[in-house]
Order: structure tokens, then C-alpha cells, then sequence
């Protein structure tokens, strides 16, 4: 049954992840031959009961996956000599001696200096075949994962480790891919990452359209776009989790076990549950009066002014966009980035401000990262390590 095992996850990971070649509809012929053989060993009325690592439940998760991206084999009727045979496949994962596999290679992230504009869509897909079926055609969506949770889950599965980098993924309702950076080491992995500054080469301090569509790039220091964060907090319950290093190497991070951005113009923060070493930033703990307390804010810029404060623009001030509330917030991620050594002085400004990492109002980080997850991912990766 190991090869099973491997031939489905390495199906799912050729149909989601592999960029450059898009989906043919052959392919998605031979994904239910795969369910089909599914039907053959593994008894379907076992699969919603099934323990993690048997035959069903490998099965279960692959129905799973099936009715996630739209694929419905049971009245996907196409002829046998146009149905892609899985045999040849299933012969060509037999181990080889001596040779890497040129399918669990294709797997790889993209190289992490390759230019990939971080948070814009791009397309790599093929046109459909004319000569298939409508009822095929529709079934378009099926190239990539919705986050990098998934990816995660699919190559630990297949190759036991995850390399963190740049991936293509496709967030339920978005119509095309989009490039991140997926980190795959802290806390376990499976981190979309939403933001990151290292060296301040990237400029924060632009209008609302910027921050609506994201800037920069995913291999480097980028912004993923409000849409995009909305699309994906929007799949499912997500946490945050955000990194901060100050100039002397020290590294805290705060962690958030509710975090989504709502739709619409304003981007409205919901975030709570806090823990972490690097203090509240968004003031979940705070009074709800108090203009710290950042949950239900809405998403500030420069000329597009959405905080509570009628007298002054928080964006404006603190020079970068932001969730503000009713005056100086405890924290601004995207705000002014200092390369000087005056690093601590008050005339400079607010730069990249965390306020309690150091209890300085002055103080400007040198890196962050802000990162989602969904909230289950602990559970399901500690439930197939127990599995099996």
C-alpha cells in the first residue's frame, strides 16, 4: 500500500504546486482513475472513520482534496482512450538504485533570488484543451494550494522535511496564483509569510492601492496585498505570528491566536489571544477605549485617512500604513526604515515600531515578519505523526 500512499501525494503535488506547466485535462482524468483505484483498496464506507496513516485514511484525504478544488468524478465522464492510464505512472515510483527522482526534484521551491513580484498575481497555466468537454473545462482551478500550511502537510508526507522559500499558491476565490514566502521552520512550519523587512531596500510609505494589490518581492522584502491577506484569512480560522529582531541580533516575536482582515475598503483588523516575548503590540489587552487597543481598526495610509483620530492622520505620522485606532499606536511595522546609526534618537521619528520590545517610543527594528497559519495546523500534524 506504500505506493499508494506516494502516488497520491505526489498527484496532489504535481497538480498543485508544479508551476511552468499548468493543468491538462488529462491529468485531472488520471487525479479520479486515482480515486477510482482509492474505491478498489481502500472501502469507502471506512474513509470518514478511518485512522490516520491507513490505506482509508490516505484515500479520505484525497477525497478531500478532490471536493475542495471542485473536482467531481463521479460525473466526470470521459471515454477510456482518452483517460490517462495510471499504471506507468505507478511503475515509475518504484525506487530506483542510485538515481534522484526527477518528480520529488520538480518539488522544490523556486529559486529564492529568482524575480517573482511578491503579492501579484501571475499565470503560468496553459489554455484549455477546446476539444474536452465543458464539464471538464470548469474544473480550471486545480494547480495550486491555498496556503503554505497545505504545502507543508504535502511534502512532509512525501519527503519528510520542508524547505522554507518562494512558492506559487491560489487562496479559495482569487483567480490567479500569487508568489510568497513560505516559512516552513519556525514553530513547526506551515507560515504564509505576509510581510517582511530586512533591510530596509523597499519603500513603505505609499497610498492605499499600493497596500491594496502589495508591492515588493516574495523572495525579498514585500508587502502581500490587503486582498490577498483578506482571501486567505477568509479560508479559514487563522493565527498570526510575527518575528522581531532588533540591531543588537535580539529576536522576540508576539503570536495571535485569532487574526483575519475583513473585506470591503477599510480592511478591518480582527486579532486576539495574545502570547509571545515581544509585548501586545496591537493592545489586545488594553481597555477597549483606550487608542492602543487596535482590534476592529481599520487600515490606514498616506491620503487615505481611517483612523479615529479627527485632529491628525496616525498614518501620516508614523509614516507608513497601519491598523490605527484613536492616537499613537504601540505598534507600525511599515513605518520609516532607519539604516543610520541614529537609531534611538527622538527627532528621527517613528520608524519600525513595536513599542514594547524595548519600551522605547524611539527605537526602530531592523527586521520583522508577519506570518499566518490556520489554526488547526498543530492539531492535523500532531494527529499523523501519532497516526502514523
Amino acid at each position: 500500500m506504500w505506493f499508494l500512499h506516494v502516488f497520491v501525494v505526489l498527484t496532489v503535488l504535481q497538480w498543485s504546486v508544479v508551476t511552468g506547466e499548468g493543468r491538462t485535462d488529462q491529468f485531472t482524468v488520471s487525479l479520479c482513475r486515482v480515486w477510482e483505484e482509492c474505491g478498489r483498496t481502500a472501502p469507502v464506507d471506512d474513509l470518514a472513520h478511518a485512522d490516520l496513516g491507513t490505506p482509508q485514511a490516505i484515500c479520505s484525504d484525497f477525497a478531500e482534496m478532490l471536493e475542495k478544488h471542485g473536482v467531481d468524478c463521479e460525473f466526470l465522464q470521459v471515454s477510456e482512450e482518452k483517460t490517462a492510464d495510471i499504471e506507468p505512472i505507478l511503475d515509475s515510483l518504484e525506487p530506483s538504485q542510485g538515481e534522484e527522482d526527477p518528480k520529488l526534484e520538480s518539488l522544490l521551491p523556486a529559486d529564492d533570488g529568482a524575480d517573482i513580484d511578491g503579492g501579484q498575481p501571475h499565470d503560468n497555466r496553459q489554455p484549455d484543451n477546446p476539444d474536452v468537454r465543458p464539464d471538464v473545462k470548469k474544473l480550471g482551478r486545480t494547480n495550486y494550494f491555498d496556503d503554505c500550511s497545505e504545502i507543508h502537510t504535502a511534502y512532509s508526507l512525501v519527503l519528510g522535511q520542508v524547505p522554507s522559500g518562494v512558492y506559487s499558491i491560489q487562496p479559495a476565490n482569487v483567480d490567479n496564483p500569487i508568489s510568497v514566502y513560505c516559512d516552513q521552520t519556525t514553530d513547526g512550519g506551515g507560515w504564509t509569510v505576509i510581510q517582511r523587512r530586512f533591510d530596509g531596500s523597499l519603500e513603505f510609505f505609499r497610498w492605499i492601492e499600493a497596500y491594496r494589490n502589495g508591492f515588493g518581492d516574495s523572495s525579498g522584502e514585500y508587502w502581500l496585498g490587503l486582498d490577498n491577506i483578506y482571501r486567505i484569512t477568509d479560508q479559514n480560522a487563522y493565527e498570526l505570528y510575527i518575528e522581531l529582531e532588533d540591531w543588537e541580533g535580539n529576536v522576540k516575536f508576539a503570536r495571535y491566536s485569532t487574526f483575519s482582515v475583513g473585506p470591503g475598503d477599510y480592511y478591518t483588523l480582527s486579532i486576539g489571544g495574545f502570547s509571545g516575548t515581544a509585548g501586545d503590540g496591537f493592545g489586545t489587552d488594553q481597555p477597549t477605549t483606550s487608542y492602543r487597543y487596535l482590534n476592529g481598526a481599520k487600515f490606514s495610509t498616506r491620503w487615505f485617512d481611517q483612523d479615529m483620530n479627527s485632529a491628525l492622520s496616525m498614518a501620516e505620522f508614523h509614516g507608513g500604513g497601519w491598523w490605527y485606532g484613536r492616537g499613537l499606536a504601540y505598534s507600525s511595522l511599515n513605518g520609516p526604515y532607519f539604516r543610520d546609526t541614529d537609531l534611538h534618537r527622538t527627532e528621527n521619528g517613528f520608524g519600525v515600531l513595536w513599542y514594547q520590545f524595548t519600551t522605547g517610543w524611539d527605537y526602530s527594528l531592523k527586521k520583522t515578519k508577519m506570518m499566518v497559519r490556520p489554526t488547526d495546523f498543530s492539531t492535523r500534524m500532531a494527529n499523523r505523526v501519532i497516526g502514523g
